[in-house]
């Protein structure tokens, strides 16, 4: 996990590096420890006992991801009741990003790349307790620096950041930046620690933190619907930031994990310095991430007030796919290792990949309002909440199957130690969607872009990543032909839903009609380009299981 594989990529599908909330808290953050322990688990040879530890560390991860994830959604669903797609809930999200892109290259995963191996080697040279503490010192040095660059900047970086917002906007977003920003020291801190812990084979840090800062988000939701002090929300997630950052200090130090003497200033810039210098390769993915985040917020910034806030919602309801199909799968091809045929491996791959996710983005796309309506619509969250969110799901949905598959054929390029190569994808991929977006903004300098535009950005991104890992991988003319079963399927969906829209007009009606049209036209996909399932699933009707497979 040293040097270039820590450039690997590790959130699919999205257009920033940056949460719609909380500040690299992810539980992606340890995915890549996650996929190596797996794959150590896996190894021929290893003992148990450490297989077992390995195995339950991923379960363990991956554990406190999904509950990380449903309580994200929960915590959507409170914000779109309560604020909607309104000047509050931008003025947020806006805050969220002013406080975060400073932030990127400490916060991200550099931080567990580099110090996992670097924690590694100080264990064996009996010096880890010391230097895990200069780095600490070190790194939220850092982030207090920055945090007095925000507050001094003020409102020239909220204008950086959200130029296009109203006055009023500007002022509410300053608000949230003033309060949130006391949280960015507690933030790296707490990304260092949950490294070091990470290292030692604990997820403790990771898990709590995510969750709850969830927790405290939909407490401040709660109190601020109570009393209607909008602030009530970026006090909640400061003060809990900060609060998990003391116990997390509290807990390593009880432990043994800290040691004081390694606060002393020259062994500070020592160890800064050593990371400094590991940071160097790994600082494009971050700079080439953040960049699509701030280009994406400025032009969202200039379109009706809510968009901002709406393309989050949207992605809400899009992550759902990464997180149930590409990360397991991901994580499962990179723990097996390189296979002998990695072409036909991402056929086999690709075929059933596709066959669900096309007819399923076609779904998405044609039934982007009533999804929206069914998820959100209640409290705040009116019709022109529905219709700016609805159009960011359609553009995003247009690209979402190419994504899933995108991310699952990076993970093969990472399991053969291409990560380089990976990284470069990556790089494209985002490159291409701040182009799309910039041309956007030129082509309509007068706000007219919608949000359906900046979702087909991220759209051009997801199709970039899969076109680039499938000719890395030498797979495109196999890629092409399981793309070309799959659209026959899809196309059909896509006529059943144009119908449906004429001959039902509630909600619920349309969803339960898309859905049996969506489910009819994946088993046709199924049937068409992944036979071999079919098949299998024969003869486990027929009580035959054990004779799946050629």
């Amino acid at each position: 996990m040293s040097g270039e594989a820590g450039t690997a990529p590790t959130r699919p599908g999205r257009a920033a590096a940056v949460p719609a909330v909380e500040p690299g808290l992810d539980p992606a953050l340890g995915e890549e420890i996650v996929a190596e322990a797996a794959a150590a688990a896996a190894r021929p040879g290893r003992d148990p006992a450490e297989s077992g530890r390995h195995r339950r560390f991923a379960v363990l991860l991956m554990g406190g991801a999904l509950v990380s994830k449903l309580l994200g959604f929960v915590r959507e669903i409170v914000m779109a009741h309560t604020l909607g797609a309104s000047l509050a809930a931008d003025g947020f999200r806006g805050a969220m990003t002013a406080i975060l892109l400073p932030l990127a290259v400490l916060q991200n995963e550099s931080v567990p790349a580099l110090l996992v191996p670097m924690y590694r080697e100080w264990r064996r040279s009996g010096d880890a307790a010391r230097r895990l503490t200069a780095l600490t010192v070190a790194i939220t040095g850092m982030a207090v620096a920055l945090m007095l660059g925000v507050q001094a900047l003020g409102m020239l970086w909220v204008d950086a950041i959200v130029g296009g917002y109203s006055p009023a906007g500007q002022a509410l977003t300053l608000d949230f930046v003033r309060v949130m920003a006391l949280g960015m020291p507690a933030s790296a801190l707490l990304n260092c620690l949950a490294a070091g812990e990470i290292a030692l084979g604990r997820s403790r840090l990771t898990i709590v933190r995510a969750n709850i800062l969830n927790v405290a988000v939909l407490a401040g939701l709660v109190l601020m619907g109570w009393t209607g002090w909008v602030l009530a929300l970026a006090w909640a997630f400061t003060l809990a930031m900060n609060g998990v950052a003391l116990c997390g200090l509290w807990w390593l130090w009880r432990e043994g994990l800290l040691d004081p003497a390694g606060a002393r200033p020259a062994l500070v810039r020592a160890v800064g310095g050593e990371f400094l210098r590991g940071l160097r390769p790994l600082l494009p993915i971050p700079a080439v991430e953040q960049a699509n985040v701030w280009i994406e917020r400025v032009l969202a910034s200039r379109l009706t007030a809510g968009t901002v806030a709406s393309i989050d919602y949207a992605r809400t309801l899009t992550e759902s796919a990464l997180l149930l199909i590409s990360q397991p799968l991901g994580l499962t091809v990179l723990a097996g290792g390189p296979a002998a045929d990695m072409r036909r491996q991402a056929e086999a791959i690709a075929r059933p990949i596709l066959a669900v996710m096309l007819p399923g983005s076609v779904f998405v796309a044609a039934f982007a309002p009533e999804i929206t309506r069914l998820v959100f619509a209640r409290g705040a969250f009116d019709e022109a909440a529905v219709l700016l969110s609805s159009q960011a799901l359609r553009g995003i949905a247009a690209g979402l199957w190419a994504a899933t598959l995108g991310w699952i054929l990076m993970r093969i390029l990472n399991g053969a130690g291409r990560n380089g190569a990976a990284a470069g994808v990556l790089t494209g991929a985002h490159a291409v969607n701040i182009a799309l977006n910039l041309a956007t903004g030129l082509a309509l300098p007068d706000g007219w872009a919608s949000p359906l535009m900046l979702g087909l950005g991220e759209a051009a991104r997801g199709l970039v990543l899969l076109v680039g890992t499938g000719l890395l991988l030498g797979c495109t003319r196999r890629l092409a032909v399981a793309v070309l079963l799959a659209a026959g399927p899809a196309a059909l969906t896509g006529l059943a839903a144009w119908q449906i829209h004429l001959a039902w007009s509630g909600t619920l009606a349309r969803l339960a009609a898309g859905a049996l049209a969506c489910g009819i036209g994946i088993l046709l996909a199924l049937a068409l380009a992944a036979p071999d399932l079919r098949g299998m699933a024969g003869r486990i009707v027929r009580g035959r299981p054990g004779t799946a497979g050629h």
